[in-house]
């Protein structure tokens, strides 16, 4: 373990979110984040990207592409002695290949994060209005129509009444720069928020701000479920969800 002194703020800042320093350090540096936003925000950028980096996608080069390089290195080599400068420059090139695959997964989860983001941002603003919806009604047949005017689309809404997910009526949300259907079911005290995106985006299943997310798609649009509710209460209203659809 590190002591703190003889330390600056960013080797601290390091220290602490690698678990290198002693417990007084440690909670010493705790402390001090709590007093100053600039090196929360920090702590908090450096913890977000290591978790992004966990969640990346293992892509592999494509297979046969380091044989090939060698080869032809190799194959250099025997024609002249300045092969080293042509290793160098096959490495190189390997090296962008791989980078480039890695920022394109970055900016794909960092696209679906801010999809999420937005959507939960969307769930807490309804809460806090009078009320989550802008037209209440327990009847699909009053709520489907409604959307017709005000997006694209109208998604299909499911009566899930019987399985104790009470329709309560429809909002129209924005995601990105696009309006965009949300239907609002009530559980006990909880309410559920399903928003329909374009069908093939995705939006990763886990936690906002507290709220649990679950998604699944169709042919015709992405949903994606928000709401309070434990995850595994959130999972039986999916599947309640897609039966529904079928019938």
């Amino acid at each position: 373990m590190i002591a703190p002194a003889n330390y600056d703020s960013d080797d601290l800042l390091q220290a602490y979110c690698d678990g290198a320093l002693d417990p007084t350090g440690a909670a010493e540096f705790a402390r001090r984040m709590e007093s100053d936003p600039a090196l929360r925000a920090k702590h908090d950028r450096i913890m977000a990207l290591r978790r992004s980096l966990r969640l990346l996608p293992k892509d592999e080069a494509p297979r046969g592409l380091l044989a090939r390089v060698t080869s032809a290195v190799d194959a250099e080599g025997m024609k002249t002695k300045a092969w080293p400068w042509r290793a160098m420059a096959a490495a190189l090139l390997m090296g962008i290949v791989l980078t480039s695959g890695v920022m394109l997964s970055l900016d794909r989860y960092s696209a679906r994060r801010q999809i999420a983001s937005s959507i939960v941002a969307n769930h807490i603003r309804a809460l806090l209005a009078p009320q989550p919806f802008d037209v209440a009604s327990s009847d699909r047949h009053t709520v489907k129509p409604w959307f017709t005017t005000r997006v694209p689309e109208s998604p299909q809404v499911v009566d899930l009444a019987a399985q104790g997910f009470v329709l309560a009526g429809g909002r129209v949300d924005v995601v990105g720069r696009d309006p965009v259907a949300t239907i609002v079911y009530k559980h006990a005290a909880h309410a559920v928020s399903v928003t329909t995106l374009r069908p093939g985006q995705t939006v990763p299943a886990e936690a906002v701000a507290g709220y649990n997310i679950r998604s699944w798609s169709d042919r015709d649009f992405t949903y994606v479920a928000v709401s309070d509710l434990p995850n595994e209460d959130l999972e039986v209203f999916e599947h309640a969800f897609i039966a529904g659809q079928s019938r």
